[in-house]
């Protein structure tokens, strides 16, 4: 673990997650959710759909590295989508509601940056290198690019080439050998307590966690409300030549 009392004087690189911390959706899911309902006759409330993704984000992960195939994906979604609509109270909607959430969230699904994405990877990344770690397929690099972050990161790590989900100590690991990086010299930012701050916690990185909604003002690590936050934090620091190349493929 890095000096607890000045963790960015020693750290020898930052990693990112990619979902709700770097990227996010737009429309956001709960729109998306809220809307194909609607086509089905189900009225809801936006402040109940994002209760509802609570409770099934924290029971059901979905594991990249698993879910090779089309059939196995769409048994995921399946399962997923019938326990936000038990959460919703709306389980016998499951039927016709599922593949129309399906088609909607093909269609409208789109990832683009935050505000204050490109600036905190543009101003920590002239100090030390920056990287991207996130449960995903192995399209997140397309998205990246697409959202115009990837030139601003060196490696685009997802765990569905890593073969392992955070918070498991296994994707760091591969994470930290695939760019020859000793974890014990990294910072992690990510939105999730669970994936973020314990994986990374356990794997030896110092976590910091984004907490845009103040919802653990307690938690036991590092805690911003920005990603902005960094930025001040870097700023005092001199500048870190940048040694890393391009990340195996």
């Amino acid at each position: 673990m890095l000096n607890a009392d000045n963790p960015m004087r020693s750290c020898e690189a930052v990693v990112f997650d990619c979902a709700d911390t770097l990227l996010r959706l737009d429309p956001s899911r709960e729109v998306i959710f809220r809307d194909a309902a609607a086509e089905e006759g189900v009225d809801l409330q936006l402040s109940d759909i994002a209760h509802a993704y609570e409770l099934v984000d924290f029971a059901l992960k979905m594991k990249s590295s698993e879910l090779k195939s089309f059939r196995a994906k769409s048994e995921f979604y399946r399962t997923y989508n019938a326990g936000l609509c038990a959460a919703l109270g709306i389980r016998q909607s499951l039927e016709r509601l599922n593949s129309v959430l399906i088609q909607r969230f093909s269609e409208r699904r789109r990832w683009i940056a935050f505000e204050d994405a490109a600036d905190t990877l543009r101003v920590i990344g002239e100090r030390v290198p920056v990287h991207v770690l996130a449960n995903w397929d192995k399209g997140l690099d397309h998205v990246m690019r697409h959202a115009g972050l990837r030139e601003l990161v060196h490696d685009v790590a997802a765990s569905e080439i890593l073969g392992a989900e955070k918070p498991d100590r296994a994707c760091f690991d591969a994470f930290c050998t695939r760019n020859a990086l000793n974890a014990n010299r990294l910072i992690y930012v990510g939105n999730e307590y669970i994936a973020d701050v314990i994986g990374a916690r356990e794997a030896g990185m110092t976590p910091v966690l984004l907490d845009r909604n103040d919802r653990l003002p307690t938690a036991d690590c590092l805690r911003i409300r920005a990603l902005g936050d960094l930025i001040p934090l870097f700023s005092r620091l001199s500048s870190v030549p940048s040694t890393a190349g391009p990340a195996p493929s």
